[in-house]
C-alpha cells in the first residue's frame, strides 16, 4: 500500500504552469526525498498535500483511499502534518503556545489550563530532545535555527502518518541537523511516512529510501537512492549536466596601496563579538566560518549598521565609518544580504521592482514624481544580471520560488552601486544550479572591484569560493587560512575551539 498516490495533479496559476500531470506514488513507511529547483514545483505540491491550494485537476490518495484536502484542517484530519521551511510560528507568542495551538487545553472549554499545557510542552520536550529550547522565551526572540527546530518539533508532536519536512535543514545548524536525523530515524521505526524537500544530496543519501524529481512542474522520474549517481539526478533536477561547481578563482588576489574597502578594528559587539579585527580589500571574498552564535551574525549586523558598536571603529576606505543605521551604511557602499530574505531582505507584497529600487528609491524621483520608464529600466538591466525573469519587475516576490526572491535580493544591492558585499548565507534553501549561479556573481563582483565578506554553513562553498576564510570562534578570528590551503576537517575543529597550525595572520 502506498501513503500517496498522485495521479495527473496540475495546478496553474494563471499563464504559470506550477505543475503539470504530476504523477507518481510515496511508499508507506518510508522516507521519501523530493527534488528539483526552485520553480520545479515542489512548494506548489507541498501546499496542495497540505490543504493551502487546491488543485486543477488531478487525483489524490492516501493509503489508497481518493481524499480532497480542502484546507489545512483537512489535510491534518487525513494524517498529514507540514513543517515548512519558511516556518509560519507566531512570534509574539512563546515557544510553548506555539507548540500546542490551536489545540491547548483547556477548562470547561473556556479557558486555558496553563498547568495541562506546561505538562504537554515537558512532554513534547522530553519525547523530542529539545531541552535547549527555553519554552517561556518568545518566538520572535529565537534565532532562525531555533525557531525551524519548533516548527518541526510542533509538526512532529502532533504524531501524523505522513511528515512533510519543507526544506528542514536550510535554517538549522549542524547539531540541529544532527537532531533531525535521530528524529526521522524514529518516525521511520514507528511506521511514519516522511517526505523530505531538499536540495542536499548527503541528506538525502543519510536519511532517504526513494526520490522523486520534478523539473518545469512535471515528474521526470523516480529512483531508489544509490539506484542512480548524484551526476545523473543533477541531469534529471536540471535538464543538463552541472559543471564545475565554482568559479575559477583570480589568478592573483591584489591588494593595491588604496586602503581596504572596509576595515573593523577591535570591534566589541555586546558579548558575542570580543575584540576583532577584520579587513576587506577590492577584488578578494573572504570567508566567515563559524558554528552558529559564535558572534558572526552580530559582526555582519553591525557592519551594516544594524547593531550597536561597544568599542572599536569601522573604516570604510580609510576614513572613519560612523553608522547609526543601515541607511548610512548604505551611503557608504556596504550592502548586506540577510541571513532571512523573506522578512529582512524583502517586502513581500510589493513588486519585484519597488524591492529592487527601495534602497534608492530618491534617485528615480524629480521634482516629486517617479520617472517610472528611467526606474524599470534599470532595474531590468539589474534583473538581466542576475538572470531573473523580467516578470519580476510587475510580479510580487511571493509568486517567485526561494532562489529567485534571493535573486531580488541582489539585484537591490547591485542596483545600488555599492562596493563591499556582505552575504549571509546566501544560498540557503537554494537550488544548485541557483546556487551556481551566486557563486558565479560573487567572484563577477569581486573581480570588477568590489569586496564580499561571505559566511556560509556549507564549508564547501567556503573552500570553493574564497580567497580567504577567516574562523571565528567565541567571538574572535582563530585562523585566517590562504585559498589552496583549507579542508573540511582543518577548518571544522579550528569551529569547534582546536588549536591548528593555520595561518593567523591579521584577518
Amino acid at each position: 500500500m502506498n501513503a500517496i498516490t498522485l495521479d495527473r495533479v496540475t495546478k496553474s496559476y494563471g499563464s504559470t504552469v506550477a505543475l503539470a500531470d504530476a504523477t507518481f506514488s510515496v511508499a508507506t513507511g518510508g522516507v521519501h526525498a523530493l527534488l528539483g529547483e526552485n520553480g520545479a514545483g515542489k512548494s506548489t505540491l507541498v501546499k496542495i498535500l497540505s490543504g493551502i491550494v487546491q488543485p486543477d485537476s488531478g487525483t489524490i490518495r492516501l493509503f489508497d483511499t481518493e481524499v480532497r484536502l480542502s484546507g489545512r484542517s483537512a489535510s491534518a484530519d487525513a494524517g498529514i502534518e507540514t513543517a515548512f521551511q519558511e516556518v509560519p510560528l507566531v512570534p509574539d507568542l512563546s515557544v510553548s503556545d506555539n507548540l500546542l495551538i490551536p489545540f491547548q487545553p483547556r477548562k470547561f472549554g473556556l479557558f486555558l489550563d496553563r498547568r495541562a499545557a506546561r505538562a504537554q510542552v515537558e512532554q513534547i520536550q522530553s519525547d523530542l530532545h529539545i531541552d535547549d529550547i527555553d519554552p517561556r522565551s518568545l518566538v520572535r526572540n529565537l534565532d532562525l535555527s531555533q525557531r525551524q527546530k519548533v516548527e518541526i518539533a510542533r509538526a512532529i508532536a502532533r504524531k501524523p502518518q505522513i511528515l512533510i519536512l519543507d526544506e528542514p535543514t536550510a535554517a538549522l545548524s549542524k547539531s540541529d541537523v544532527e537532531w533531525l536525523g535521530d528524529r526521522i530515524a524514529c518516525l521511520k521505526a514507528q511506521g511514519t511516512t516522511v517526505i523530505l524537500v531538499t536540495h542536499r544530496m548527503p541528506e538525502v543519501h543519510e536519511f532517504c529510501s526513494d526520490m522523486s524529481i520534478l523539473r518545469n512542474g512535471r515528474h521526470v522520474g523516480s529512483f531508489g537512492v544509490g539506484e542512480i549517481s548524484d551526476d545523473e539526478v543533477f541531469r534529471h533536477i536540471m535538464g543538463r549536466a552541472v559543471n564545475a561547481s565554482f568559479p575559477p578563482p583570480p589568478e592573483m588576489v591584489s591588494r593595491p596601496d588604496a586602503a581596504p574597502l572596509i576595515e573593523a578594528r577591535s570591534l566589541v559587539v555586546g558579548r558575542q563579538l570580543q575584540g576583532v579585527d577584520l579587513t576587506l580589500h577590492a577584488g578578494e571574498i573572504v570567508g566567515i566560518a563559524a558554528l552558529q552564535g559564535m558572534g558572526q551574525l552580530e559582526l555582519f549586523n553591525s557592519l551594516f549598521g544594524a547593531e550597536r558598536i561597544d568599542k572599536g571603529e569601522i573604516l570604510v576606505s580609510g576614513k572613519a565609518g560612523y553608522f547609526g543605521s543601515p541607511a548610512d551604511a548604505i551611503r557608504a557602499g556596504i550592502a548586506l544580504v540577510p541571513e532571512d530574505r523573506k522578512i529582512q531582505g524583502l517586502a513581500l507584497h510589493r513588486t519585484g521592482t519597488e524591492n529592487a529600487t527601495l534602497p534608492i528609491v530618491e534617485d528615480f524621483a524629480h521634482l516629486g514624481l517617479m520617472d517610472r520608464r528611467q526606474e524599470a529600466c534599470e532595474v531590468d538591466t539589474a534583473f538581466a544580471s542576475v538572470n531573473l525573469h523580467a516578470r519580476a519587475l510587475y510580479q510580487t516576490p511571493t509568486e517567485f520560488s526561494g532562489g529567485n526572491q534571493q535573486k531580488i535580493v541582489l539585484a537591490k544591492w547591485l542596483l545600488t552601486q555599492c562596493r563591499a558585499l556582505l552575504v549571509f548565507d546566501p544560498t540557503r534553501g537554494v537550488d544548485v544550479g541557483t546556487k551556481h549561479e551566486i557563486y558565479a556573481l560573487l567572484r563577477r563582483f569581486a573581480d570588477q572591484g568590489g569586496g564580499v565578506l561571505f559566511h556560509s554553513t556549507e564549508l564547501p562553498e567556503l573552500i570553493g569560493t574564497c580567497d580567504r576564510i577567516l574562523v571565528l570562534y567565541r567571538g574572535r578570528f582563530v585562523a585566517d587560512i590562504r585559498r589552496g590551503t583549507a579542508n573540511e576537517d582543518q577548518i571544522g575543529a579550528l569551529m569547534l575551539g582546536a588549536a591548528g597550525s593555520a595561518d593567523r595572520k591579521t584577518a
